[in-house]
């Protein structure tokens, strides 16, 4: 009973306490909040796509990869441009070599095999004129040759040789504009990937600067303008940081295509 008493004496005393502890809790949520609360803010930039995980953007992408001339030399044994020629170069001998043996298409070797009692009947009027023929084998060749062949044949083969000259010169401009191409997709892909280490690190300052002016705003120490200001700032920094990244798997994966291996093989410790 006493303690019914008590409380209905302090009870004034008590209501106030809580409302007090309650609005202190609260704002004690609101400088430090939770994590569930975190996941509310703007997350923090990742350093790499999952697809890049194995490169680092703190190192030089440089170290990383094999060299160029490395990537140059897979590029000559795998890229489809240049397998395809190399196709067409074989395609042209082929076709030289047949036409170096297209004469004999007019020459066919014979044999044949006779036996019995078999005789030419000329006519006439002495003995001789009975020819009997030996039996046995006979073989021998048969030539028949156009004229247009045997003229010919000197400009067609020329003919062959020229187009052959062609290819293995096409070839050769497929490999120039492949290392021009490759050259141009390495340094692009390079540059991306510093551009993108900066961006990173820039996007990291404007998370800090975007934390102290969260928790200043909560303290009154800054207006929301101010801290509308930092938010921006934070926002276009995140922003770079996903451009330079789609940049720079953009060249990444354009000298993967060029070389025509997977990205593993162009890594230097894979």
């Amino acid at each position: 009973m006493w303690l019914l008493s008590l409380f209905s004496r302090y009870r004034p005393l008590i209501v106030f306490l809580s409302i007090a502890a309650l609005a202190a809790g609260s704002a004690e949520a609101q400088r430090f909040p939770t994590a569930s609360a975190d996941r509310r803010v703007t997350a923090k930039p990742l350093p790499l796509s999952s697809d890049t995980a194995l490169l680092d953007v703190s190192k030089s992408l440089a170290e990383q990869m094999v060299p160029f001339e490395r990537i140059y030399q897979l590029a000559l044994e795998h890229s489809p441009a240049v397998r395809f020629e190399d196709a067409m170069v074989d395609g042209k001998v082929a076709n030289l070599q047949v036409t170096k043996v297209l004469i004999l298409q007019g020459v066919s070797p014979f044999f044949t095999y006779a036996s019995g009692n078999q005789a030419y009947i000329n006519t006439g009027s002495v003995t001789s004129d009975f020819l009997q023929l030996a039996n046995g084998r006979r073989f021998g060749i048969n030539v028949q040759l156009s004229m247009a062949e045997v003229v010919g044949r000197r400009y067609r083969l020329n003919q062959m040789r020229s187009e052959l000259k062609a290819a293995n010169a096409r070839r050769d401009i497929i490999k120039v504009e492949l290392r021009r191409d490759l050259n141009r997709s390495y340094q692009a892909t390079m540059t991306a990937h510093r551009l993108l280490g900066i961006r990173i690190r820039d996007a990291q300052s404007a998370m800090i600067a975007f934390r102290i002016a969260e928790v200043e705003m909560q303290q009154g120490k800054i207006s929301s303008v101010a801290f509308a200001s930092v938010s921006n700032v934070l926002a276009i920094a995140q922003s770079n940081v996903e451009k330079e990244r789609g940049d720079f798997l953009t060249y990444l994966y354009d000298m993967v295509a060029l070389t025509g291996v997977d990205l593993m093989a162009l890594l230097a410790n894979r």
